[in-house]
């Protein structure tokens, strides 16, 4: 008789992850008749959008950079940080029936979805790239070490956030009416469709507080050759994501048993 495989915490943790993933992937594109189409025209239409409107204005966004390639800069990484989001609000009702499981916490369902959103904010910022690079829309790659570690700051903040925000939408319902209201001037203050340096400098105090916003920065200028983020700070981010990190493990272990136990 073989004997009973004995898993270790890491390699459940991970069989949990995969099968939620799984799961989370079906329940996101399966309803769409685009299916995982969805994951490429949601931000295409988005730069289309924008790039449309500085078209008709006829003005270059930013010089020596095309305006559909700074407006994905921005784009992408904004869409990530609004599904993630909206989408941890709801993690934890969404999931209810299977926290009946032993292995199954609500940690495993927001780092679920955090995950799937930062494969598919990744996916289609590569892929959008090497499709416009292949219609002739390119430019000077400048960083990619930058950009690696700015967004693995960016995963530990959004995770942070999630978590946060998972418990903060089972105590308080009606938080989630509140989500659109902080997304939409966020979208506006983060430089999605524009330069921290287009900007009059006595407003830079007060933008500058804004992390989401030293992100996409960042972004450029580990992107862009011809692109400096001179007022973007990857240690201000670094401290932000860290320390949003830490708060959104800290509210989540002191709220996890009463998110598994209420009804």
């Amino acid at each position: 008789m073989n004997p009973t495989i004995q898993r270790n915490p890491w390699q459940i943790q991970r069989d949990v992850i995969h099968s939620l993933l799984v799961r989370e992937m079906k329940t996101r594109f399966g309803k769409w008749r685009l299916g995982y189409a969805w994951v490429l025209l949601e931000p295409a239409m988005h730069i289309m959008l924008l790039a449309a409107i500085f078209s008709f204005m006829g003005r270059e966004f930013y010089p020596g950079i095309p305006t559909t390639l700074f407006m994905l800069a921005g784009i992408a990484p904004f869409l990530f940080f609004s599904h993630s989001f909206t989408k941890s609000l709801a993690a934890v009702e969404s999931n209810r029936g299977l926290f009946n499981y032993r292995q199954l916490r609500p940690f495993d369902a927001v780092v679920t979805r955090v995950l799937l959103e930062f494969a598919i904010y990744l996916f289609s910022m590569v892929a959008l790239l090497g499709i416009l690079a292949w219609f002739g829309v390119s430019t000077t790659f400048n960083n990619f070490l930058l950009l690696v570690a700015v967004n693995v700051l960016y995963l530990c903040f959004c995770l942070g956030l999630s978590l946060a925000l998972c418990v903060a939408g089972e105590k308080y319902p009606e938080a989630a009416k509140f989500g659109p209201m902080i997304q939409r001037p966020l979208y506006f203050m983060s430089g999605v469709f524009f330069s921290l340096e287009q900007i009059p400098e006595e407003y830079h105090p007060y933008l500058s507080w804004n992390p989401l916003l030293h992100m996409v920065e960042l972004t450029r200028e580990g992107l862009f050759a011809s692109y400096h983020g001179l007022f973007a700070n990857l240690g201000y981010f670094a401290f932000c994501s860290l320390g949003m990190l830490g708060f959104g493990l800290l509210v989540y272990r002191s709220q996890w048993r009463d998110l598994v136990r209420s009804q």
